[in-house]
């Protein structure tokens, strides 16, 4: 049996590994094979073989049939890869085995095979009438193209744009992958399975781009793929310049698969020219770069017990006098192991680095929202029955079950639904990491981050409007809090500034907690600022918290300069009113050269609140409750009136002004005096009021529903849900009854 060579032998293993997945039509899968068979080819050609070059050829040519579903039988490509493997040219001679590789030629649809009687001359390239790999587009569009041409919209099959539409979405997906190991992997460049794992999106972006004929992503992918090939063989070591051109390459393509998405979004080029050579160029130059070292499969060798410490440094040292050798190679030349014991060094080498993943299906958000939509109308739906009339009045114990049984079922769907709009919070931190790089780089500082809790869990929208609000408290983090290594010193601190990440569950609320151990808040400096700008007068006293809070308004800064970061005053309002948006709040906690601590609170969720449901004369509200503080009914000593700032209520010792929703919302109240009725004091904003009502009905979980474009803006209401007698009550939203209640 030919001695085919270890990089050939490990392109023949991955082929077998893919295709044990391969039972439709997939895509990505097939763009292994054909990239593996691609390199074997390569290799193949400096053996010189022209037969087992031509077998090689005749499967591709096969595999690229089947992918233009020319062809729709894959035994005679498991046929020729089960052969491909056995290839033996010592046996050409053997009538049999000649004519059992005349018949796979003739399965395969290649009939040039150089067989011994052939007149055919050896050939060393494919024919002309054989498609490349990187062409295939110019078959799916059924037009003769040169290189250089990129796909046409107007010119692509639906099939053709549905593998387009797919390679986009997934294209993206594995370059945020490649961007979060890439951070594991700075940490750890020795890391075998962080290579990997990078290596495997950069290998399925370049055999996908392939098929779709755009070249520039191709060639790209193909490049950096290249390096990482590399850095796996350990012929080069990882590095911060390693790392940053990866970084490079991924911003890039990012650029040019969201061209091509925007080109199928409108119609236009899917691409638009941008230039890579420069980038490729880059990594060429790093590719040049060589260190031996294929420790690994000795390692796993030497654990296994087959060779000994001694036996591998002897090869280690003459791989350095041949470097075109490979370990397992030169082990075998040398007698020292078997062939087999090597394959199966790489067969664990090859399992330990594969990562295993749960079962996974993509949904379309729009049909998961509508699910979620849906088992709320469910929910309204089974209320309304149990308090229906006829069913109060009934005396049937069998229907009372039933019925329980129902509330159970719906409870149940509904927590399953919101679980499937519940992602981990994971993807939006690591983001971060890459953004605290970049910023101590630009800013000449010395900062990591820290991150604690990434998989809790939090609804898909809240997590997608947290990034922003994330981006620009970090960048003040680094900007304002984090000092330059050298004040670090000074101050006895360690030159490494760390900003930490936190997330947790806590009483119905997702927590997110953004720490630096800086130098903290100056609240001198924002008082001045404050003052300087009348935002408070020069005899105000305020408290920590209300000081702090004074930098979420809009164009404040303490930045003595403006710098690439920050300094203009624009983000920290920003970031208030994402998180109002987002029915949440801001705290900040700061102690002097110590640090500061941004604490965000968020609903788990946004498509459902936990309120009080009150009734005022005729008119139902919800209060959300995570802002109310108690609820009672005022003595006479606790009401009074203080001139100029209306009716106060005492509540736990502060006197707090009291907002009457009948007046702010021109609805008639049944009763005229608070000591006649309830109030309820809230806090929104370490501002605290209490809101006069008439009745208490009760704490209830509803489904918010959007008022429509006509009532959106409408000031105090959030939105509505649907009670259990169908009628609609309305969610109070604090900020904007706060700012009524001021205005009046």
């Amino acid at each position: 049996m030919i001695d085919l060579g270890e990089a050939i032998r490990e392109d023949l293993e991955a082929i077998a590994l893919e295709m044990a997945d391969v039972d439709e039509l997939d895509i990505p899968a097939m763009g292994n094979i054909l990239n593996h068979l691609g390199d074997m080819e390569e290799k193949a050609k400096e053996t010189g073989d022209p037969l087992l070059i031509d077998l090689i050829l005749a499967i591709k040519g096969y595999l690229e049939n089947l992918i233009l579903r020319e062809v729709s039988d894959q035994k005679p490509l498991r046929d020729g890869i089960v052969f491909l493997q056995s290839f033996n040219p010592a046996q050409i001679s053997d009538k049999g085995y000649r004519e059992e590789l005349s018949d796979l030629f003739d399965k395969l649809g290649f009939n040039n095979a150089n067989l011994p009687g052939n007149e055919l001359p050896n050939k060393e390239q494919k024919d002309d009438t054989q498609i490349e790999g990187e062409d295939i587009g110019k078959a799916l569009n059924n037009k003769e193209t040169n290189q250089e041409q990129q796909p046409i919209l107007a010119e692509l099959e639906e099939e053709d744009l549905e593998i387009l539409e797919d390679f986009v979405l997934e294209s993206l997906e594995s370059l945020s992958s490649i961007e979060l190991e890439l951070m594991n992997l700075e940490q750890d460049p020795e890391n075998l399975d962080t290579i990997n794992a990078i290596f495997r999106p950069f290998h399925t972006i370049k055999g996908v781009s392939g098929f779709v004929n755009l070249k520039r992503i191709n060639q790209l992918a193909h490049s950096a793929e290249n390096l990482l090939d590399k850095a796996r063989e350990k012929k080069i070591r990882i590095d911060e310049r390693i790392i940053d051109v990866i970084l490079d390459t991924v911003d890039l393509l990012k650029k040019m698969i969201e061209d091509v998405q925007e080109g199928l979004s409108h119609g236009q080029l899917l691409d638009k020219g941008i230039d890579t050579q420069a980038l490729r160029t880059k990594i060429e130059a790093l590719l040049s770069l060589d260190e031996d070292g294929d420790k690994l499969i000795g390692q796993i060798l030497i654990d296994q017990g087959v060779v000994s410490d001694g036996d591998l440094d002897q090869a280690l040292e003459k791989q350095r006098e041949e470097s075109q050798r490979r370990i397992g190679e030169l082990l075998v030349k040398e007698g020292k192991v078997e062939s087999k014991e090597v394959v199966s060094a790489l067969r664990k080498q090859k399992k330990a680095s594969r990562q295993t993943t749960d079962l996974h299906i993509k949904v379309d958000t729009e049909k998961l929202d509508n699910l979620v939509n849906l088992t709320g109308e469910l929910v309204i739906a089974q209320a309304m029955i149990k308090q229906n009339q006829v069913i109060l009045n009934a005396n049937d114990m069998e229907l009372y079950q039933n019925l329980s049984q129902l509330s159970q079922i719906t409870a149940g769907l509904q927590d399953t639904a919101m679980s499937m709009r519940m992602i981990p919070i994971k993807a939006t931190f690591q983001k971060m990491v890459r953004l605290i790089r970049d910023l101590g780089k630009n800013s000449g500082k010395e900062v990591i981050l820290e991150m604690h809790g990434e998989d809790t869990e939090i609804d898909r929208n809240v997590v997608e409007e947290l990034y922003e609000p994330m981006v620009h408290m970090i960048r003040n983090s680094v900007d304002h809090g984090i000092e330059s290594p050298e004040e670090r010193e000074r101050s006895g601190k360690d030159r490494t500034g760390v900003v930490r990440l936190d997330a947790y569950h806590q009483g119905g609320q997702i927590i997110v907690e953004i720490k630096d151990d800086g130098k903290g808040l100056d609240k001198e400096r924002i008082i001045e600022k404050a003052k300087s700008s009348n935002l408070i007068a020069d005899d105000s006293h305020l408290t920590d918290n209300e000081i702090y809070s004074l930098i979420f308004h809009p164009g404040f800064s303490t930045a003595k300069q403006i710098t690439n970061i920050s300094g203009r005053g624009v983000g920290m309002d920003v970031v208030k009113k994402s998180i109002e948006k987002l029915r949440g709040r801001v705290e900040i906690n700061s102690r002097p050269g110590q640090g500061s601590s941004f604490i965000i609170s968020l609903p788990l969720t946004l498509a459902i609140i936990e309120g009080m449901l009150v009734r005022v004369g005729k008119e139902r509200y919800i209060i959300p409750a995570l802002t109310i503080l108690e609820s009672f009914r005022p003595k006479k000593s606790q009401y009074s009136t203080v001139e100029g700032k209306g009716e106060m209520i005492l509540s736990r010792g502060n006197l707090l002004p009291l907002i009457r929703l009948d007046q702010i919302f021109g609805v008639h109240s049944d009763s005229s005096h608070p000591c006649d009725a309830l109030v309820v004091a809230v806090e929104y904003q370490n501002k605290q009021m209490c809101i006069f009502l008439d009745e208490l009905l009760g704490k209830e979980e509803v489904v918010i529903k959007n008022l429509g474009e006509r009532l959106r803006d409408i000031k105090g209401i959030a939105g509505g849900a649907i009670m259990a007698d169908g009628m609609v009550g309305l969610i109070l939203d604090m900020a904007g009854v706060f700012e009524m209640a001021s205005n009046n």
